[in-house]
This record gives C-alpha cells, sequence and structure tokens, in this order.
C-alpha cells in the first residue's frame, strides 16, 4: 500500500475534527469589506477561467471593476459566477466561495451607493466597467494548520 497517498490514519482522524464548515454569517465577518478574491467564470470555450479581482463587498453583494477584455465579455455571455476569498491567523486558515449571478452596473445611482467607483484597482490598466455579483450562495470553511508532526 502507498503510504504517500492520503495522510497517515492518525493525522486523517485530526483532520477530521481539524476542519469546520462555516456558517453564512461567519463567513460574511470573516471578509470585512474589501479585499481581493478570486472570480471564477466560464469561458467561450466552456471551460473554467479565474481572474484576480480587487473587491468591494457591500449590502451583501460583492463589487468590483473591469475593463474592457475576456473578463467581462465572459460575465456578461455567462452570468453564473462564483468568487473565492481566502486568509486566516494562525493556527486557522479559511476560505469562503461565493456563487451567483454577475451583471453589470450601468446605473448611475447604484455605482455611487454600492461605493465601488471609489474602489482602487492594483492593476495598473483603466476600469472604467462596474460590476456586482449577487449571491444564491455562500459556503466556507476553516482549518487548522498547526498539526503536530510525527518524528
Amino acid at each position: 500500500m502507498n503510504d504517500a497517498i492520503g495522510p497517515a490514519p492518525e493525522r486523517q482522524a485530526l483532520a477530521a475534527h481539524s476542519v469546520e464548515s462555516l456558517r453564512e454569517e461567519d463567513c460574511w465577518s470573516l471578509l470585512g469589506a474589501r479585499g481581493i478574491g478570486r472570480l471564477a467564470s466560464i469561458g467561450a470555450d466552456g471551460g473554467p477561467d479565474i481572474f484576480p479581482v480587487n473587491t468591494l463587498l457591500h449590502e451583501r453583494k460583492v463589487y468590483f471593476r473591469s475593463g474592457p477584455g475576456m473578463k467581462l465579455v465572459q460575465v456578461t455571455a455567462e452570468p453564473r459566477v462564483a468568487v473565492e476569498f481566502d486568509g486566516g491567523e494562525p493556527p486557522w486558515r479559511w476560505s469562503v466561495v461565493i456563487r451567483g449571478t454577475a451583471r453589470r452596473l450601468d446605473r448611475d445611482d447604484e455605482i455611487e451607493a454600492s461605493g465601488v467607483a471609489d474602489l482602487v484597482s492594483l492593476s495598473p490598466t483603466p476600469k472604467d466597467d462596474f460590476v456586482c455579483v449577487e449571491p444564491s450562495a455562500v459556503s466556507g470553511r476553516r482549518f487548522r494548520t498547526d498539526y503536530p508532526s510525527k518524528g
């Protein structure tokens, strides 16, 4: 039997008790107001694509800016998306996934109310389009990273 596949039984038992599914409320609390997420969308070829995006969370919706290009084309053609965030403080790490529907914002009052126009992007390219992801599902997991090592 190959011991390199999967954790040893004692680590497997520890891992089973060290992974916690998060309640939706806990997920939103971990996220805060701004961050960097990974937008998963469906490409023209039907395969998945992932884009890093600077995000703003407002009223339990995810907002980001975009410039013209593949990301905006893809979320317009197929608005079902997911946005993943992760972080943590030792000994914990967490991951939150928000699944939902993306839509390009076209009303000035909605852009202003969300605050997305003030969102600063780390990318140097102009980002003059605004997108909102309205969640249909929010899930998260937290896990320990301080497993005891076996000497």
